[in-house]
């Protein structure tokens, strides 16, 4: 049944801001402005988008549309055609969406916004650019959500501003930076040698899917942004990129849009109803300040007013907001009076300071100038790194402790109780120089990007840094080494979740402590990160940050220094990229590097059997490795290390299950590796253990036994959120399935086991999925088609499905394209 007209005007009408261009909502609401008994608005609407195609896109209205208001204004009464209404159904989201979420309203963008999603609808990369605060990142945040809204496209928002600007003088370096930050953003775990073939990963991961991807601030990474970018588009055909930056990425294919200020117009128009259109930068300030005042009124000089100010600010978004936020203690003329004398006064000194920027800089200076100690104290503590921040994490480290003493907490200029924290915060988010930020790890604060710039130089000219870097280092240290404590106990979980979130602090205490070479710091931080990090796969940067401090020269305060600092010359020569000789050369001599003392043979033993795999899988230093090893379990054993004896016993046995078919050892009679893990809580151990015992029950041809095996690995590794862990078991399961027959199940397992793979781009599943997928069809008598799936596989990858598939199923179970005797 037709809609009643006006009812449909009431409907339509809405969307038209977003869509000035749109005939499929313009043509339905000129009917019902006609049969409504409205010709005159109908002609107007008409007008409208007329002009705005003419101007815009240097187009003209479709013909059925032109053909529609020559009846219109012919008042013919047999207009009946009535197009096809927009569907009142909700339209299905796309299930990932990873944008930012704001509370305000979005205003004064429609134009560019239409602009915008015209361009994303004829290109692959759109970069939005302009100088910093202007309102790129809202405006790509608003153009995502109408594309995903439309398209049902995925959408993931990528944000570079934590991003370390060093390092952009290597190409390769560069693009792997900025592809770590979408790895993490996706949830992507990372490979195990030196982040190699990264972006290909995420392209792997995204490829067949419609993506839109959002990366924001590029500005300080652009050689890393672009590389990347490049790369992306060219291995991902399904996939556009949305980035925002202050200049361009400089490829080919990018078309760039420069977005505006926010208009200031000299008049007001009137509709019929008088109702005053403003221009969209008085219409978003005084929306700001309606937010922070609700008793403002609203007359003929308040509007001069406000728009003198616009123009004063330059229609800057963040400057407006800043402004407004003050109308809770200035009238709008008050306000104006004194932002045009700082304007003044802050002008001359820089001139050779673009415009704009000094705008910016008089109002941040204006809005300090507003800040008691306390307030400005904080906030420029919390410019010491450009990352977000726990409420309890700025309490210790921006807030003078009682506790503090000359060496261990440098003192403050500025006292601040930490009772104070959260009023002072509450304060400086309430006068928009702070953000906050909704996480899975709770609340979080973070400075506006701007305003990180100006407070991080008034850090600088306070004195403080080197006190707020020194408690940051410090704070930090002491939180990786407790972490350290419990990622192989009771609780795990929640500590992996902690270590997560800060990754992005930790990166910069690391930095940081190396930047000033407190060596002793640096190892702590490396050392104490490294399980962590390699449990959880995001060991991106790992190998090349132990090779940083690894190559400090450090005397050390104490034996104990000396040790730590050899363990990370360990760490550092077992995970270097280069031929296994070499390598494993590097690490004999480095465990070489340990003191001669009580201390130093447990230091050694702590990652001697670690370093071991690097020669476990290797035929010509297997029995080395195998050595090695076997000393660092017994020496473990020897001094009550239970737990970590346990776990390399695990390690060492997978090994040379895997590659030598050599039974596993175990721990000597009167240990037992599975309950000493158990009782100590270490679940991520279990997982290691039940790995082997998985090995032995397919070899000895317990087959049940095997499929319980996995299913409690399963168990495990999900509990942890270790979803490459998960693809490498639920592989296990599609072996399991076929084994038994159940090619049902084998094949849900399969896309299981597809999906998590595509999705974390992960490499170590225990085979390909296409080599498990070219089995099942062999298994249902499809035997060509299982050669087509294989006819991708390199040989080794055939070579290492083959191990694992013979060895379960039997060669006669195998395509002919897997089995050993093929050509």
């Amino acid at each position: 049944m037709a809609m009643d007209p006006e009812r449909a005007v009431n409907f339509v009408a809405p969307y038209l801001p977003a869509h000035p261009a749109r005939e499929t909502l313009v043509a339905p609401l000129l009917l019902a402005y006609y049969r409504s008994r409205r010709q005159p608005e109908a002609l107007a609407a008409y007008e409208r988008l007329r002009k705005h195609l003419a101007e815009e896109l240097g187009a003209d209205p479709s013909p059925d549309l032109q053909d529609l208001y020559l009846k219109i204004l012919r008042q013919d009464l047999a207009v009946e055609a009535e197009p096809a209404p927009p569907s009142s159904a909700p339209v299905a989201l796309c299930p990932r969406r990873r944008l930012p979420a704001y509370a305000s309203p979005f205003l004064g963008r429609a134009e560019e916004l239409s602009n915008v999603l015209a361009l994303l609808g004829s290109h692959r990369i759109v970069t939005l650019m302009g100088i910093g605060v202007i309102g790129k990142t809202r405006l790509a945040v608003e153009a995502t959500e109408q594309e995903v809204h439309d398209t049902s496209a995925e959408a993931w928002f990528v944000d570079l501003a934590e991003v370390s600007a060093q390092g952009q003088e290597n190409p390769a370096r560069a693009e792997r930076v900025v592809a770590r930050v979408v790895t993490a953003v996706l949830g992507l775990p990372t490979p195990r040698e030196d982040s190699v073939g990264l972006t290909e990963r995420i392209a792997a991961s995204l490829q067949g899917r419609e993506a839109l991807v959002v990366l924001d601030n590029c500005e300080h990474v652009v050689e890393g942004a672009a590389s990347f970018a490049e790369r992306l588009l060219r291995n991902a055909g399904s996939v556009r990129l949305l980035a925002t930056s202050r200049e361009p990425l400089a490829l080919p294919e990018e078309q760039r849009y420069r977005v505006p200020q926010l208009p200031v117009k000299g008049e007001y128009l009137h509709s019929a109803n008088e109702l005053e259109q403003l221009s969209p930068a008085v219409e978003f300030f005084l929306t700001r300040v309606r937010a922070v005042n609700s008793d403002v009124v609203v007359d003929q000089s308040i509007l001069e007013a406000a728009e003198q100010l616009c123009r004063h600010l330059d229609g800057l978004p963040l400057a407006l907001e800043l402004a407004a936020a003050q109308t809770n203690v200035l009238s709008i003329p008050e306000l104006l009076e004194r932002i045009t004398d700082r304007l003044d006064l802050l002008s001359r000194p820089g001139r050779a300071a673009p415009r704009r920027q000094q705008t910016l800089r008089a109002m941040l200076e204006w809005s300090w100038s507003l800040l008691d100690d306390e307030e400005r104290a904080l906030l420029r503590r919390l410019a010491v790194h450009p990352v977000s921040w726990r409420l309890d994490v700025i309490e210790e480290i921006c807030a003078s402790s009682r506790t503090e003493t000359a060496t261990q907490w440098p003192a403050y200029t500025v006292e601040i109780p930490p009772s104070r924290i959260l009023p002072l915060l509450s304060h400086l988010v309430d006068s928009s120089l702070m953000a906050t930020v909704n996480t899975s790890d709770g609340l979080r604060y973070r400075l506006l990007e701007t305003v990180h710039s100006y407070a991080a130089e008034q850090l600088s000219e306070s004195g403080e840094q080197p006190a707020v870097a020194a408690r940051h280092v410090t704070y930090f240290q002491e939180l990786a080494e407790c972490a350290e404590i419990y990622l192989f106990a009771h609780h795990a979980k929640g500590w992996i979740d902690r270590i997560d979130a800060e990754r992005g602090h930790l990166t910069h205490a690391l930095t940081e402590a190396l930047r000033r070479e407190d060596v002793q710091s640096a190892t702590l931080l490396v050392m104490s990160t490294f399980w962590f990090r390699w449990m959880t796969g995001r060991i991106d940067s790992l190998g090349e940050e132990l090779a940083a401090v690894a190559a400090c020269t450090y005397p050390g305060r104490s034996s104990e220094d000396r040790n730590r600092h050899a363990q990370v010359k360990v760490l550092a020569r077992t995970l270097q990229a280069g031929k296994t000789d070499a390598r494993v050369e590097g690490v004999v001599a480095a465990l070489d590097g340990f003191e001669d003392d009580d201390a130093g043979p447990l230091a050694k033993m702590q990652v001697q059997w670690f370093a071991a795999s690097c020669m476990l899988a290797h035929q010509t230093h297997g029995e080395l490795g195998e050595r090695l090893a076997d000393e660092a379990v017994e020496y473990l054993l020897a001094v009550g290390e239970l737990s970590r004896a346990a776990f390399a016993a695990a390690q060492r046995d997978y090994f040379l299950m895997e590659h030598f078919d050599i039974r596993p050892k175990g721990l000597p009679v009167g240990y037992d590796a599975e309950e000493i893990l158990r009782e100590q809580g270490d679940a991520d151990g279990r997982t290691q253990l039940l790995a082997v015992q998985y090995l032995v029950a397919v070899a000895d041809g317990a087959t049940s036994r095997a499929q319980e095996i996995t299913e409690e690995a399963v168990q495990l590794a999900d509990s942890l959120g270790l979803e490459g862990e998960l693809s490498y078991w639920e592989s296990v399961r599609t072996l399991n399935s076929v084994r038994f027959q159940d090619l049902d199940a084998a094949q849900s397992h399969l896309h299981r086991t597809k999906e998590l793979a595509r999705r974390t781009a992960y490499a170590f599943c225990i085979m390909h999925p296409d080599a498990l997928e070219a089995v099942l069809e062999f298994q249902l008598r499809d035997p060509e088609q299982a050669e087509k799936v294989l006819a991708g596989l390199r040989p080794a990858e055939r070579n290492t499905a083959h191990r694992s598939l013979s060895r379960l199923l039997g060669e006669d179970a195998l395509p002919a394209g897997l089995r050993l005797s093929r050509a």
